[in-house]
């Protein structure tokens, strides 16, 4: 008999024990998991790769690697937004700029159009532009309006508008493009721009057209 109340007490001790320790784990495990949530939303990714390091094959650490990155990079979209003035600095800008024109190359010309299946000058270069969250009238001479002049070729930087005459009597600014190159020794640069005859293409200021018509220049990434 009295083995039997031995027994039965053991067993009552021993499923208090187990329930106990099933509730101590449920609740240290849901801190840890609080713990990991706050430290990943703060940035600190360390002590939660650490302990799955040491509990987990490798294969679950690559795959918490990926899950980190993907966290950071919907994080930052939602928390930082382009804008014009903190897109970084002014040469990550105008290299998205060029790249961004280059992927055009060969569009065709179409009066009245800004992309991106045709474009005339103007539509192109505000297309472009808008493209990289920088804002730009919609008329070459308008454009010629905006950002600050530069007076002299040698002064030219990659990314700005440069304007020609257009093909009328009255002259003024009848033709826009983008500066892709500078040869500063020389005082010419290369520019991309959307051409009548040709559509996106990339042409010289040396070219005998051009030259003749060549009225300026303006900087909009500063």
């Amino acid at each position: 008999m009295r083995s039997k109340h031995l027994i039965a007490s053991i067993a009552v001790v021993l499923t208090g024990w187990l329930a106990s320790s099933q509730i101590n784990g449920v609740q240290a495990k849901y801190e840890q998991d609080v713990a990991d949530y706050e430290a990943v939303v703060a940035g600190d990714t360390l002590p939660l790769q650490a302990r799955m390091e040491k509990a987990s094959p490798r294969q679950s650490i690559i795959d918490l690697s990926k899950a980190i990155q993907h966290f950071r990079k919907e994080n930052l979209a939602v928390s930082a937004p382009v804008d014009n003035a903190k897109a970084g600095d002014s040469q990550s800008i105008v290299d998205r700029l060029l790249n961004t024109a280059y992927s055009y190359l060969g569009v065709r010309y179409r009066s009245g159009q800004s992309g991106p299946n045709g474009f005339d000058c103007s539509g192109f270069t505000s297309f472009v532009y808008k493209q990289n969250n920088l804002s730009l009238t919609r008329s070459s001479r308008s454009q010629f309006t905006e950002g600050e002049p530069i007076a002299v070729v040698s002064d030219l930087r990659k990314g700005d508008l440069v304007f020609f005459g257009g093909r009328g009597r009255r002259g003024g600014v009848g033709h826009v493009g983008i500066v892709t190159e500078v040869n500063r020794e020389a005082g010419s640069f290369k520019f991309i721009h959307a051409s009548i005859s040709s559509g996106i293409k990339v042409d010289s200021s040396t070219d005998a057209y051009y030259s003749r018509r060549y009225v300026g220049a303006r900087r909009i990434v500063q």
